[in-house]
């Protein structure tokens, strides 16, 4: 049938699509916007419920492999095997290993240095004629330090009760000269074998007082879980000195952690725990040898700062006062921290 030419009408009106309502902004929200949103809350609920899983396993299992399997934590150091692999018992704290004895060694009197004599047993104070610093470099070698040693020459003391003798080297370990004669500069080798710190404060306690992490930068906090348990000392980027007694309850090495360069508990990263080393307790006398070594994971790296290292010179015996106190044990010195969130002196 033929169209009149001057209609409105479209020529073939089958072929025109009824025009479509515009979608509102709301109405799009509601098909895309909220199916996105339920989803990501459902993978934030996953992901929540598989960290909450994973914090209480870690709390309260240990995951045993080949094959698979948990065991309550407080199997983990127990002296027992519990995994088939013994892993349970591997990172725990151990006793210093019996080796042989260091022939070397620094007296309490002014750090000097003494060797011995592995025929007689004796021991003989070094003189300090001739003595080089490639001798001072063996004799800290041999006692384990890596660091670049100082050493001075300190007059023989009236109470000396030991004979002095020359030192020499041989086969990177430190011997009497056979021909030594008398120790004609009269003066001992006072060596060390650390860069020890010098604090901004007063070594010995004065009050109770805020301290800043510049005043005492070798100290650390020594934590469990989380919690603050002993004092710390730092003696070179991969060594802490600390004392025996602080383990004696948790023996895992997972879970002890060190904080360092930070005057405030829990202002600073953790850094985590490779090993922990003490001297065997021994119940009969529950406070001798009262020292622990802990190696970390990963070492320091240290300031500018002269005092990086722990340790004020001074050996003799430091007061109590109050709830806190400075302990020295022989050239070992030790700052306790005491139960508050900020480092006091």
């Amino acid at each position: 049938m033929l169209q009149d030419p001057d209609s409105d009408q479209p020529l073939n009106s089958l072929d025109v699509k009824p025009l479509r309502k515009p979608r509102i902004p709301m109405e799009t929200f509601r098909k895309v916007g909220i199916p996105i949103i339920i989803a990501l809350l459902s993978l934030a609920s996953i992901i929540i419920v598989v960290v909450l899983i994973k914090v209480i396993l870690d709390k309260y299992y240990f995951l045993c492999g080949q094959p698979l399997h948990f065991i309550p934590r407080k199997q983990l150091c127990d002296g027992e095997l519990d995994c088939p692999l013994g892993e349970d018992e591997e990172h725990c704290v151990k006793s210093f290993p019996e080796g042989p004895a260091v022939a070397v060694r620094l007296s309490k009197d002014r750090s000097t240095l003494q060797v011995l004599d592995s025929a007689t047993g004796n021991w003989f104070s070094a003189c300090f004629d001739n003595f080089t610093e490639a001798l001072a470099e063996t004799a800290c070698r041999q006692m384990g330090y890596s660091s670049k040693p100082t050493f001075r020459a300190v007059e023989i003391g009236p109470d000396q009760d030991l004979d002095v003798v020359e030192i020499t080297e041989n086969s990177q370990e430190l011997r009497m000269r056979n021909s030594s004669g008398p120790c004609l500069s009269g003066s001992l080798v006072s060596l060390h074998c650390l860069a020890c710190g010098k604090s901004l404060k007063t070594p010995r306690v004065v009050g109770v007082e805020e301290a800043s992490v510049d005043s005492w930068p070798w100290q650390v906090s020594i934590q469990y879980d989380k919690q603050h348990v002993c004092g710390g000392s730092i003696l070179d980027p991969h060594w802490v000195l600390t004392a025996a007694h602080c383990f004696r309850k948790h023996t895992d090495v997972f879970n002890w952690k060190v904080r360092a360069g930070s005057d405030k508990l829990g202002s600073f990263p953790s850094l985590a725990v490779a090993k922990i080393i003490i001297i065997e307790f021994n119940p009969m006398y529950p406070k001798d040898n009262d020292i622990a070594l802990m190696k970390l994971q990963f070492p320091l790296t240290f300031s500018d700062q002269d005092s990086q290292l722990w340790g004020p010179q001074d050996t003799g015996p430091l007061e109590k006062r109050g709830f806190h106190c400075q302990i020295s044990l022989g050239n070992i010195f030790i700052l306790q921290l005491p139960s508050w969130n900020t480092l006091v002196y």
